[in-house]
Formats: C-alpha cells, sequence, structure tokens
C-alpha cells in the first residue's frame, strides 16, 4: 500500500479512537483547554516569528486535525482553509468549529500535493504535522507547494524534524514510551520522515527565501516569504 494511503488510514483511524491524543499528547478529549493551548501556541509562534495575519488575509493550515490551532486562525483571518490527509478529523474540525468564523475543509492526498490554485493564500501554518509524514520527499513537495500557492509577499511557516542523533534519541525515546502505553507510535505514519533544511530549500526554488529556525533539541521551523 502507497505511503500516502497508509498515513490516510492510520489518522482517520486515529480520530476514532482518540483524537486529541493524536493531535496534541498532553490531552485526552477535546475540552476547553485543548482549544486554549492551541490559540496560546498559535500566539506564541507567530509572535516569535514576528509574523501577523490580518483580518482579511486567507491562511492555509496544514494539518488541522481536529482544529485545535484552527479556532485561533479563525478568529484572526478573513478566511482559514482547514486541510488534513484525514476525512474523520476534518469532519471533529467541522463540527467544533461550526459557528466559528469562515473556514473551509480540504482533504488531503497525503502526498504533499496541495490542491489550490497558485497565489491564492496569503500565509500558510502547519505544527507538528510535517514529523508525521512519512516520507522526506512528500515533506519537501510540502512546502514547495506551500511558497507556490502563497501570493507575493506572503509567508509559510511549517515545523518540521530536526536531524542529528540527539533529536532521533529522543523521538525514538517518546515514541517506545507511548507505544507502552498502548498507542500505535511504531507505525510510520506516526514516526514520520526527516528531511534535510538544503531539500527545503530547493523545493522553493528562487520564489521566496527561506530561513530554517531550530526550535528545541527535536524540530526545526522553516520559513518562506515569497518575493
Amino acid at each position: 500500500m502507497p505511503e500516502a494511503s497508509r498515513s490516510k488510514r492510520f489518522w482517520n483511524r486515529a480520530a476514532r479512537e482518540n483524537a486529541a491524543w493524536y493531535i496534541a499528547t498532553r490531552f485526552t478529549s477535546e475540552n476547553a483547554e485543548f482549544f486554549a493551548s492551541g490559540a496560546r501556541e498559535v500566539d506564541a509562534f507567530l509572535g516569535a516569528a514576528a509574523l501577523r495575519i490580518e483580518a482579511d488575509d486567507t491562511v492555509l493550515e496544514i494539518g488541522c486535525g481536529a482544529g485545535r490551532m484552527t479556532r485561533r486562525l479563525a478568529q484572526l483571518a478573513g478566511c482559514v482553509i482547514a486541510a488534513d490527509v484525514s476525512g474523520e478529523m476534518l469532519r471533529r474540525a467541522r463540527a467544533n468549529l461550526e459557528g466559528r468564523g469562515a473556514v473551509r475543509y480540504l482533504e488531503l492526498d497525503g502526498d504533499g500535493s496541495l490542491p489550490l490554485k497558485t497565489a491564492s493564500v496569503d500565509a500558510v501554518f502547519s505544527y507538528i504535522t510535517m514529523q508525521h509524514v512519512p516520507t522526506a520527499a512528500a515533506q519537501a513537495r510540502y512546502f514547495g507547494e506551500a511558497v507556490r500557492v502563497l501570493r507575493p509577499g506572503g509567508w509559510a511557516y511549517l515545523q518540521f524534524r530536526r536531524g542529528g542523533p540527539t533529536a532521533r534519541a529522543l523521538d525514538w525515546a517518546g515514541h517506545l514510551v507511548h507505544r507502552l502505553g498502548g498507542r500505535r507510535t511504531l507505525d510510520r505514519a506516526w514516526r514520520g520522515s526527516r528531511v534535510s533544511p538544503a531539500a527545503l530549500r530547493r523545493a522553493a526554488g528562487g520564489a521566496a527565501t527561506v530561513s530554517i529556525r531550530p526550535s528545541g533539541r527535536r524540530h526545526v521551523w522553516a520559513l518562506a516569504r515569497r518575493h
């Protein structure tokens, strides 16, 4: 079975089993604090990178899950395109976000493609999603596609797993602990892959300025600004 299809099946099952935990492992329900934590993190991440979302912006979120961070993005933007590989996650997001701003829902194939027009959004945001994408090629494609769909002057801010032995060891320690707790964290659709900064820069081509920003010992953020 192709990796993209396996990933879709994994995340649909995860949404049915316990969507909140598979989205953010400190939660087991989609309660008020689940969404409040998403709002705090959106504000913190955008603030740290000096990024703004304007009231008339269209924002694409890759990996919206059940809408934990989407709810805050919808408060800031004129329109949010909530995209996910899992139709089950999108169903939960739609229920959680009913009446909370202009949100469109988009199910992705999982191969790194974005079925959107070129230069159609003002910003692209993705947190704790790329780290679960099974192949480095698909991760790089997502980044290149994110740049493609940006309007001139727009930005894309996506988080990825960090390379190196320390990051790998910490990741595997977490996978094993969660597996002992009964979660399916040894599946490739959870473990994901790693993409190099050089591959991300190649994927963006000459259309954007790209900077790679370390975030702790396990992750990096890739920021692209469209020329």
